[in-house]
């Protein structure tokens, strides 16, 4: 049976929103003041930005619970006129290294990066955490993007080109495979590419493909670790849609997943409805192994860093019972 919320997360639900309201009107009243970007002391042009996240979830199967979701630190510049870094760590997790990147700029349509960054696939999987529309991202993404299917937040070590030509963008890149903070684990390199066309306003379009190879336990063999997405991102005065569809191949085990986001600013830059249906097979071959999460919720956009945010999710799974969530998430960046 579902567990009804405590008195007391009622109260911190208010608090909550009060600690909002505050930081609203605050902004609101400084909205006018010209501020200089957040910037460390140096004789390099440097930026300093982060945010934190604190989330609440309130499950029917589990104790709710307050905890910390990110709290992350960036540290970015440029070294020369060609030549930019960026190191991330969250000090919620561990290990805490994320990204400890360099690239060498050397005209639009072709740029180099290496080190320690987000694999170049699908939309989700490359969009920043704090950016997110949703508190989680869909399952589809967790479950099946290079990355993420071996709990690497996204990412990897290696390298890329990357760039942009008339209506077309594209990365490129040669990864360990391993996930991140980790050396590799065989003799060979994946391959990930993401490519993207702008096909007209508002509307983009892509492609991503992963190939690799991952090893097998006391097997002298790797085995086949293939993926393909497809992409649509489509932008119109308040409304927004997005979508993905992503199909893999892990040794024999074929798995599928995608997801359709739909999004209403009734406030620009302020108040956003959010609805979302995500399903994802993890073996194609088996029955009862769909999964389906329906997500509702909205947005509260208190600076162009800040946000407050509150989702339902339904989960409805063939194999086991159903599930639904609650969470709340107050992000608070700089």
């Amino acid at each position: 049976m579902k567990k009804s919320p405590a008195p007391v997360f009622c109260w911190l639900f208010f608090l909550f929103l009060s600690a909002g309201l505050l930081s609203s009107l605050l902004w609101a009243e400084e909205k006018g003041k010209t501020k200089p970007e957040a910037t460390v002391e140096s004789s390099l042009p440097l930026k300093l930005s982060g945010y934190a996240q604190l989330q609440f979830n309130e499950k029917n199967s589990e104790s709710s619970t307050f905890f910390i979701n990110r709290a992350r630190l960036s540290l970015s510049g440029t070294l020369t006129r060609w030549l930019r870094f960026k190191f991330q760590a969250d000090l919620a997790k561990s290990p805490a290294l994320r990204d400890a990147l360099a690239e060498v700029v050397l005209q639009e349509k072709l740029n180099f990066r290496l080190g320690q960054f987000t694999v170049p696939f699908s939309l989700e999987n490359t969009t920043s955490a704090g950016e997110l529309l949703t508190i989680n991202r869909s399952q589809t993404v967790d479950l099946l993007a290079p990355g993420r299917d071996n709990a690497a937040t996204g990412r990897d070590q290696g390298v890329a080109l990357f760039g942009s030509y008339s209506i077309f963008e594209y990365q490129l890149g040669l990864f360990n495979g391993s996930g991140i903070n980790r050396k590799d684990d065989n003799e060979h390199k994946d391959v990930s590419g993401r490519f993207l066309l702008r096909a007209a306003p508002g509307l983009k379009a892509g492609f991503s493909v992963y190939l690799g190879k991952k090893p097998a336990g006391g097997i002298p063999t790797n085995l086949v670790r293939n993926k393909y997405g497809l992409e649509v991102s489509f932008t119109r005065g308040r409304f927004l849609l997005n979508a993905e569809y992503l199909r893999t191949t892990d040794d024999r085990q074929k798995k599928q997943g995608g997801y359709l986001l739909l999004a209403y600013s009734w406030q620009p830059e302020k108040f956003q409805l959010i609805g979302r249906l995500d399903t994802v097979n993890l073996d194609l071959s088996l029955p009862g192994q769909k999964i389906t999460v329906y997500t509702a919720g909205i947005n509260w956009f208190i600076t162009s860093r800040s946000k407050l945010q509150i989702n339902y999710e339904y989960h409805n799974r063939q194999a086991t019972a159903d599930l639904s969530a609650f969470l709340l998430q107050l992000q608070v960046g700089f």
